[in-house]
């Protein structure tokens, strides 16, 4: 069996180090099955994790409101901001230094941050309750286990659900005033690549809204589907207009932008929806491919998740096809939905590439205007040519560019947190934490009820609780 490495020698991810752990010697010996340890926490222990979440939240947007007036305290006038003498301008280079810091901002360094003062003064100016808006998140797509544990919000989503509530309220407790955040999530955004499934999209986003609300209270947080700002409301935002602007995007789409994409797109499909076992519940020929016989006939009896794991693994690094084979037993079988992930997944890269062109790279263009908010826009990708907009760390300096649908959070003793892909943490001592099944909990219900645990952690059972309540996003 032969399957060319298509990735040698170009860093794969933006958001997990999944190729990292393949190439490396741990990675030659890594098992492709899943550990199955497991700890639990109770309805009671999740009410006292979200009470710590909360206080923690608040500690920090009170420690970042007071630090950024005083780091203008030594800089010279006109150093870095306009008319520091007027006071909603002062105001605004205040709010500025919010999103200069290096704990909020990815290029906290290379804002501009005259622009930047510019835009919020003109924002906290305006009719309107201000709001920020950033386009944020799919479901989990677990690339057959390889990335996450389900499709569900979990504990990393609360984390960066905590970071963007700290900012929030740090800005009202400056500018002396509510503020709002507005999400656009991005199922519907990235269907006709991604082929996300409506019903886990709205289900997703309903889950984040209820972190929110836990968190924040109702109204702080609103998510709304991209295709209700810019679209129909359905569950794709390429219909009319943007259908040809689509058209004309990926046309222009060459095979060197798409081999330079291919690794990111290859575990961002939603592989579960296309290789259902249900042949009713299937994505039916993904771009007019359709799923070879011998796939579907072992899908009747198989476990698909293992057949994507063992698809995607081989594609990732050749060297263990040979493990990958031995999970499913027939070679016909393995080579026939290799070269249709392959194919599925190169098509799926064009149009995601085509996705970005058509709006020039702005997950965000479009949407204010079209919700007639009063917005202040953010994003969670540095972009080179708008450099008046804060790029946010949404799981922290350490997550660097990871965004919380492609990880899990890891849990230390002491409430450290670190993230990652399902299989950077299989050789570890790392253990699910679970919710137990029956409970009154506040939030996360939707994981006692479908088995999908909160995180992983190392920590012993008797301190396990301690640790998830210092697990916070100010933590």
């Amino acid at each position: 069996m032969t399957t060319s490495n298509l990735f040698a020698g170009r860093e794969l991810l933006s958001e997990s180090n999944l190729h990292k752990v393949f190439s490396s010697e741990l990675g030659g010996s890594l098992s492709l099955e899943p550990r199955a340890e497991s700890a639990s926490i109770s309805a009671d222990g999740v009410k006292e994790m979200l009470g710590s979440w909360r206080a923690a939240i608040e500690r920090e947007a009170v420690a970042l409101a007071r630090l950024a007036p005083s780091a203008l305290t030594d800089l010279p006038p006109g150093c870095l901001y306009e008319h520091q003498d007027q006071p909603d301008w002062l105001l605004a280079a205040q709010a500025c230094e919010i999103f200069r810091n290096p704990i909020v901002s990815k290029n906290a360094g290379r804002l501009d941050v005259k622009a930047l003062q510019r835009n919020i003064r003109a924002w906290l100016g305006r009719d309107g309750e201000p709001t920020l808006v950033i386009g944020w998140g799919q479901p989990k797509r677990s690339a057959g286990g390889l990335k996450a544990f389900g499709p569900y919000a979990d504990l990393a989503e609360m984390y960066a659900i905590g970071r963007l509530l700290v900012i929030v309220k740090a800005l009202e407790k400056m500018a002396g005033r509510p503020i709002k955040l507005a999400v656009l999530t991005g199922g519907s955004r990235f269907f006709e690549a991604f082929f996300t499934r409506p019903e886990l999209t709205l289900r997703y986003d309903q889950q984040r809204q209820a972190i929110a609300d836990a968190l924040a209270g109702p109204g702080v947080i609103e998510f709304q589907a991209y295709s209700q700002a810019v679209g129909d409301g359905g569950h794709t935002a390429i219909s009319g207009e943007r259908a040809v602007k689509f058209r004309q995007a990926l046309a222009g789409v060459s095979d060197e932008m798409a081999a330079a994409k291919f690794g990111t797109v290859l575990l961002n499909v939603d592989w579960e929806h296309i290789f259902a076992p249900d042949p009713a519940q299937r994505q039916k020929a993904p771009h007019g491919l359709p799923l070879p016989d011998s796939v579907a006939a072992w899908l009747a009896t198989g476990d698909a998740n293992r057949l994507v794991r063992a698809a995607v693994t081989s594609l990732i690094s050749p060297r263990h096809q040979a493990a990958c084979l031995d999970m499913i037993g027939s070679e016909t079988v393995l080579e026939d939905a290799i070269s249709f992930i392959q194919s599925v997944a190169w098509e799926s890269t064009r149009k995601y590439i085509a996705l970005h062109l058509m709006d020039g790279g702005d997950e965000t263009a479009g949407a204010s205007e079209a919700s007639g908010r009063n917005a202040l826009r953010l994003t969670v990708h540095e972009k080179d040519k708008l450099r008046d907009m804060p790029a946010i760390f949404t799981l922290g300096p350490r997550g660097g560019n990871q965004l919380s649908q492609h990880v899990l959070a890891m849990v230390g003793e002491r409430g450290e947190t670190v993230f990652g892909a399902y299989a950077e943490f299989w050789a570890g001592p790392a253990r699910a934490v679970r919710l137990e099944p029956q409970g009154d909990y506040p939030v996360f219900a939707w994981l006692a009820e479908s088995g999908q645990p909160l995180c992983l952690s190392s920590v012993a059972d008797e301190a396990l609780l301690q640790a998830l309540c210092r697990a916070s996003a100010a933590a």
